[in-house]
């Protein structure tokens, strides 16, 4: 299976290594063409590509900030290729939901994947419906500083700010974990100077009574200046009858074992394209209770998209 990562930031670094490892071919495209090919020269048989590339591609892996996610995938969709988007699926809630309803297109969400055969979370689930810590549920979840993140995160028309950018693995993983999405509120501030909220609750309740509770703090300056150490999260789900603490860790492995069955048509994926538009959605929600209005950077986004030229289904500008 010939692979193409599109994006050699973070995310593509972890998907060029899992599918290489397993034998793909990988090229590797990013707009800096210097950092493509020092991540390419990083990972055995991996190999840089252009922006003119015509390579015959099975597989295409969106690694790119948000805003450019759908032209990328609607273009190489009509090409015939199987596509993963990293999350979050889009930076709007329209434009995931145009990406939700195309075929053979997945959702690369690690932190649904998290058991040895990927399945947790989804056995999770099943205990949760079975009534194990009774019913509703509350997820309740304070993170700081997780990860060390890009400084696009912080801005609203790129990354969509630390609840888009990070909290969308909680609300994807949530609506596995509870069902559709009923009552949205935020409470949410700027407090690195960006655009997009980094700190901050926002509280999303489902149909079932059940509630997710998430609380990020990335507005710390050393946060930003990689100064301070990342400090991980703690959760808990708590239910009438019992207390569990529980945080879905990232497994990238599990999820590409996954993945590659739902490729191949063997398995079905744990985090549908609906549940990941629906998070996106349920991050805008609590954003409008909590006063951030949408800001279209329509320069800030064109630059990306025109970096990508023909993969974003654009001519590229010179």
């Amino acid at each position: 299976m010939n692979t193409l990562i599109i994006g050699a930031g973070g995310a593509g670094n972890i998907h060029a290594r899992e599918l290489a490892k397993r034998g793909y071919v990988v090229r590797i495209l990013d707009r800096d063409i210097d950092r493509a090919q020092t991540l390419a020269e990083a990972i055995p048989g991996a190999v840089a590509a252009v922006g003119n590339d015509e390579g015959d591609y099975d597989l295409v892996v969106v690694a790119v900030p948000a805003c450019a996610h759908r032209e990328i995938v609607e273009a190489q969709h009509a090409q015939g290729r199987t596509v993963i988007v990293e999350k979050p699926l889009a930076l709007y809630p329209e434009d995931a939901a145009a990406i939700a309803i195309l075929p053979r297109v997945f959702i690369a969400e690690s932190q649904c994947y998290s058991g040895e055969d990927g399945l947790d979370i989804a056995r999770q689930a099943e205990r949760l419906r079975d009534g194990a810590l009774g019913m509703p549920v509350i997820w309740q979840i304070v993170a700081s500083t997780v990860y060390r993140p890009q400084i696009w995160c912080d801005d609203l028309s790129i990354g969509g700010g630390a609840f888009l950018e990070g909290g969308v693995h909680m609300a994807t993983t949530a609506r596995v974990l509870f069902g559709a999405a009923v009552g949205w509120s935020g409470a949410v501030r700027c407090f690195s100077g960006g655009t997009g909220p980094d700190s901050g609750t926002i509280i999303i309740e489902y149909e079932r009574g059940d509630m997710l509770s998430l609380s990020i703090y990335w507005g710390t300056r050393g946060c930003y200046e990689k100064t301070c150490a990342p400090l991980t999260g703690i959760a808990g789900l708590v239910g009438p009858e019992a207390v569990e603490s529980w945080w879905p860790a990232d497994n990238h492995a599990a999820m590409w074992r996954h993945l590659l069955k739902c490729i191949a048509g063997e398995a079905e994926p744990v985090a549908t394209l609906a549940h990941a538009a629906g998070a996106v959605a349920d991050v805008w929600r609590c954003y409008k209770t909590a006063g951030i209005q949408r800001k279209l950077a329509i320069e800030k986004a064109s630059e990306i998209k025109n970096a990508f030229g023909k993969f974003c289904g654009t001519e590229r500008n010179e």
